[in-house]
C-alpha cells in the first residue's frame, strides 16, 4: 500500500474525532456564546400541547409552535417538540421566552436560552 494512502486514512480518522469532541456540549436549552454564531431573539408561544405525565428521568415532553422575531432574522415560524425538566415552568400560549438561533437556519436551529456575555 501506498505510504500517501496510509497518511490519508489517519488525518481523516484525526478530523473525525475532533469533530466529535467539538460537538460535545452543545445541548438543548441553556446558553450560547455570540462567537459560536448563535444570535438571540424572542419568541412568542402560539401553541403548546398539554403536559404529560414525567418519564422516569423526570422529564416533560412538549410540543411548542411560535413566532421567532430576532435582529437578524425575519419573522420565523417554528415547531418542535422538546424535552423540559418536570419542574420547568410549562410554556403558555401568549407568553414570550428568550431563545437563540443561528442566523439563516432559525427554523431548524432555534433552542430556548439567552446568550452568554
Amino acid at each position: 500500500m501506498a505510504p500517501w494512502i496510509t497518511v490519508v486514512f489517519i488525518l481523516l480518522i484525526a478530523a473525525t474525532i475532533a469533530s466529535i469532541f467539538l460537538g460535545r456540549g452543545r445541548g438543548f436549552g441553556g446558553s450560547a456564546s455570540t462567537s459560536s454564531g448563535y444570535a438571540s431573539g424572542t419568541m412568542t408561544v402560539t401553541g403548546v400541547s398539554g403536559r404529560g405525565e414525567a418519564d422516569k428521568n423526570g422529564q416533560v415532553y412538549f410540543t411548542v409552535s411560535g413566532t421567532i422575531i430576532g435582529a437578524d432574522t425575519a419573522p420565523t415560524e417554528v415547531y418542535r417538540t422538546m424535552v423540559l425538566p418536570a419542574e420547568a415552568a410549562d410554556p403558555y400560549i401568549g407568553e414570550e421566552r428568550p431563545v437563540v438561533y443561528k442566523p439563516g437556519k432559525t427554523a431548524t436551529t432555534w433552542r430556548f436560552g439567552t446568550l452568554e456575555a
